[in-house]
């Protein structure tokens, strides 16, 4: 019984119209994920802050994550388009290289309005729909530099 349950759950993530969102989709990790994701048969919705410049196997929808309005106008739009998501690949975010006392504290707050608070927006937006649907996954994808000191 149990095998079964793991079967069509596999089968349910393996594609089969499932409907998926990559943040950061332009590039790296985002890209290659929205690829991976859409030759496995997903529906793939990219996100960009400028999405009209790019091209890809994937649906383009344009969203800055440090702006609640944006967030809930792409959510919005993907379930106009798709009426459901059943994946959230959270990996828009970026780094910023130099000494502590060299970086400003508008640029740390950006930064963190992006990769911390752009994930938790995120995650306010899609799981009311995923708890609805009675399904969904949501992937957090973050840096090493977390955990890491640079060298200095």
């Amino acid at each position: 019984m149990r095998l079964n349950s793991l079967r069509q759950q596999k089968e349910r993530m393996m594609g089969s119209h499932q409907v998926a969102l990559v943040t950061g989709a332009s590039s790296e990790i985002g890209q290659a994920t929205a690829e991976l994701l859409s030759a496995s048969g997903f529906t793939v919705f990219g996100t960009n802050r400028s999405p009209e410049k790019l091209a890809g196997s994937y649906r383009w929808l344009p969203l800055d994550v440090r702006s609640d309005a944006s967030v809930q106008a792409a959510i919005q739009s993907l379930l106009e388009q798709a009426g459901r998501i059943d994946v959230l690949v959270s990996n828009a975010g970026y780094s910023q290289v130099g000494a502590i006392e060299e970086s400003s504290i508008a640029d740390v707050q950006a930064q963190f309005d992006t990769n911390l608070l752009g994930i938790i927006r995120m995650i306010k937006a899609v799981l009311p729909v995923m708890r609805r649907q009675g399904s969904g996954r949501i992937i957090n994808i973050s840096s090493v530099a977390g955990q890491v000191a640079p060298h200095m």
